[in-house]
């Protein structure tokens, strides 16, 4: 790891380049010189929890994931996570992504009832007549 000194001062020791940790959600943008200091940035699926005092990201978090029966309402940017919405009733989401519309039965009646989590099955219900 490399050193850099950003302003004259009076130390004789330079300050330590920073570390872009990538398990931490970070990447190097800009590469630490002898005049300044490493950029980091953030990599896709994260964002921003918490910022040093010269305001770069000290900290990131994973993107929230919808779960089944939600939808994504605001995509995670950089600076902010998911923001998830529970399906409307009428509508069912499997994946957490959107929410689809139930099927609508037609001279059919409802198998199963839909649920925020999964479509409405039509059939015909069997009556078996023994003789």
């Amino acid at each position: 790891m490399g050193t850099f000194m950003n302003q004259p001062n009076s130390l004789y020791n330079c300050f330590p380049c920073t570390a872009c940790d990538t398990g931490h959600g970070l990447f190097v943008k800009q590469n630490c010189t002898a005049t300044t200091d490493t950029v980091c940035d953030i990599l896709n699926g994260y964002y921003c929890k918490g910022l040093t005092d010269s305001n770069r990201c000290s900290l990131t978090e994973k993107h929230s994931q919808c779960a089944a029966g939600q939808r994504i309402k605001e995509p995670g940017t950089s600076r902010s996570d998911t923001v998830c919405e529970d399906c409307q009733p009428g509508f069912f989401s499997k994946d957490g992504v959107s929410c689809t519309a139930w099927k609508v039965c037609s001279n059919t009646q409802i198998k199963v009832r839909g649920s925020s989590t999964s479509d409405v099955v039509c059939g015909r219900t069997s009556s078996q007549h023994y003789f």
